[in-house]
């Protein structure tokens, strides 16, 4: 093989692995409901908890379809003392928690204007609605 056919197998190559991974991780998400999606993450096991905290996971778990804003945990440890607050009073976590689901699914070019946030990742399809990240949290 000519160093040229090389490196254009090895892009080739390359492009279709990336494609396979791809289409594997939206087949994940595809078959998994918003739920499942955010616990399989490494950045959302703050929201991840505090759905369980709130039971909202459960309510969320069902049918749909469900638009949720899942905010990373970085942007939970941006409110410092005010999160451990928040886990000590039931109803203002629930309140929290709610701010971040919508009954229905809403485009992530529907919800930076509507909410005033920054979608970093949007349209992640689920089997009973969206997930969008953020690394903000709605107060």
């Amino acid at each position: 093989m000519k160093p040229s056919s090389y490196s254009a197998f090895t892009a080739s190559f390359f492009t279709l692995l990336l494609a396979l991974l791809f289409s594997i991780n939206t087949a994940f998400a595809q078959d998994s409901n918003v739920v499942e999606i955010i616990n399989s993450s490494e950045n959302h096991t703050i929201f991840s908890e505090l759905l369980a905290e709130s039971s909202m996971d459960e309510t969320i778990s069902s049918d749909g379809p469900f638009t949720v804003i899942a905010p990373t945990d970085e942007a939970f440890k941006a409110l410092g003392d005010e999160l451990a607050a928040l886990r000590e009073n039931p109803d203002d976590l629930l309140n929290i928690v709610i701010a971040h689901l919508f009954q229905g699914e809403v485009s992530a070019a529907d919800v930076e204007p509507a909410l005033g946030i920054t979608i970093t990742e949007g349209d992640i399809q689920a089997s009973n609605g969206v997930v969008h990240i953020t690394n903000e949290v709605i107060q």
